[in-house]
C-alpha cells in the first residue's frame, strides 16, 4: 500500500487483522511441553477476533488492538489416551501486561485421566504463550510502522509484503476448503465441488447443542418458523426456511454425530452435499465440528455465510450459547416452545426466508 502523507502530520491509520491472524499462527502454533509419559502441544489458531490498528500522526506511531485469541491443543496422558482442548484468551491488547493475560482453559470430553495434560498446559505451555503474546505489540510497530510513516522529504513509503493471512471463517472459527473435485448424487449432474470444515465452539452441553439441531420445536425457534418438513430419524427429510434448504438425515449418533444430505434451493436440481456435524464435549462447551462434502464451486462464501447467520449465530443468540455469556434471547431456552413459537407467529421474530439462497 503507499499512504501519502507529507511529513507525517495527518492521522493515518492501518488495519493489521490479517496480518496479526498469520502472526499468531506463525508463532504460537507447535509450542509444546512434555513431562515423563505426558506431552502437549498447540496445534492451530481456531480463531482471532477484535480489532488490530498500526495508527501514526504527528510523527508518532502508535498500535491499537484489542483480540480475542482461541487456540487448539493435543496431548497425551500417561496412560497412552489421546487428549484435545482449547485455549481462550479473552484479552490480547495494548495496554495488557504479561502477567495479565488470562488463559482459559478447556478439555474436550474431561475426566480425571485427562487432568495430567491440563496441568502441563497451563504450568508449562501458557508461560510459553505469554512470552510469545509479548511481543506482538514491538513485532506488530516493526512490520507496519514504516508504511505509514516516511522519512520528512522522501517520497511516500511503500509497504512491506504481509504473511498470508490463515483461513479464519465469518462464524469466528477455523475455516478451509479442500481442491475441486467433481461430484456426482445418485440423481443429480456432474457438479465440480469443495469440502468446507469448521470448528465452531458453543456454551452449552453437546447433548443441548445435539437436540437443538434434532428436536422440531428448537428448530423452529432459531429459524424463527415451524420447518415446511423436519423428520429427525435416519432416511427423514427435512425442509427449512420456507423450503430454501432441503435434505434428509443419514446418520443419527445421539449427542455425538449427525450426518445428512444438505442443499439449497438453487443449487443445480438434484445436487446433494453431505453435511457432518461432530459433537466433541468439552469441560464447559461443546465444540460443533464441521464437514461439509459437495459444496458447488462459486457456493463456498454463500454457504458459509448463510450457516454462520443462520445456524450458528440464530442458535447462539436464540439459546443463549454464545461466547460472552447469556444474550437478549436466553429467555427462550427456558420458555415453553410452543409460547415461543406464537410470539414468532404474531410477528415478534420473523426472518426473511428467501434471502437465505441469495445473499
Amino acid at each position: 500500500m503507499v499512504l501519502h502523507n507529507p511529513n507525517n502530520w495527518h492521522w493515518v491509520n492501518k488495519n493489521a487483522i490479517e496480518w496479526a491472524q498469520a502472526y499468531f499462527s506463525e508463532k504460537l502454533t507447535g509450542l509444546s511441553a512434555s513431562k515423563g509419559e505426558v506431552s502437549a502441544q498447540i496445534d492451530k489458531v481456531l480463531s482471532v477476533e477484535g480489532d488490530c490498528d498500526v495508527s501514526q500522526r504527528k510523527g508518532k506511531v502508535i498500535t491499537l488492538f484489542d483480540v480475542k485469541v482461541r487456540l487448539e491443543f493435543s496431548g497425551v496422558a500417561a496412560e497412552g489416551e489421546k487428549v484435545t482442548g482449547s485455549i481462550t484468551i479473552p484479552e490480547v491488547a495494548h495496554d495488557t501486561e504479561e502477567d495479565e493475560y488470562v488463559f482459559e482453559i478447556s478439555v474436550y470430553s474431561d475426566n480425571k485421566e485427562k487432568q495430567a495434560v491440563r496441568d502441563l498446559v497451563r504450568n508449562d505451555i501458557v508461560p510459553q504463550l505469554r512470552k510469545a503474546l509479548a511481543g506482538f505489540s514491538g513485532d506488530l510497530i516493526a512490520e507496519h510502522g514504516k508504511d505509514i510513516q516516511h522519512a520528512s522529504g522522501s517520497g511516500p513509503a511503500s509497504g512491506t509484503s504481509t504473511p498470508k493471512p490463515v483461513p479464519i471463517s465469518s462464524s469466528t472459527s477455523h475455516a478451509a476448503s479442500s481442491k475441486t473435485e467433481p461430484s456426482q448424487t445418485e440423481t443429480g449432474p456432474i457438479v465440480n465441488t469443495v469440502t468446507l470444515k469448521d470448528d465452531i465452539e458453543f456454551q452449552t452441553s453437546a447433548n443441548q447443542l445435539y437436540q437443538t439441531f434434532v428436536d422440531p420445536q428448537r428448530v423452529a425457534a432459531f429459524t424463527r418458523a415451524p420447518p415446511p418438513e423436519f423428520e429427525p430419524r435416519e432416511g427423514g427429510k427435512f425442509s427449512l426456511f420456507g423450503r430454501n434448504v432441503e435434505g434428509k438425515f443419514k446418520q443419527l449418533d445421539q449427542d455425538k454425530k449427525i450426518v445428512q444430505t444438505w442443499r439449497l434451493a438453487d443449487w443445480p436440481k438434484g445436487h446433494y452435499s453431505t453435511l457432518t456435524l461432530v459433537f466433541d464435549q468439552g469441560t464447559d462447551s461443546t465444540m460443533l465440528r464441521l464437514s461439509w462434502d459437495g459444496v458447488p464451486v462459486g457456493q463456498e462464501d454463500v454457504t458459509r455465510r448463510n450457516f454462520g447467520d443462520y445456524y450458528v449465530r440464530s442458535i447462539k443468540t436464540t439459546f443463549g450459547f454464545g461466547q460472552s455469556g447469556e444474550s437478549a434471547y436466553t429467555f427462550v431456552d427456558k420458555m415453553d416452545p410452543v409460547e415461543w413459537l406464537g410470539m414468532v407467529g404474531n410477528g415478534g421474530l420473523v426472518m426473511e426466508a428467501g434471502k437465505l439462497g441469495n445473499s
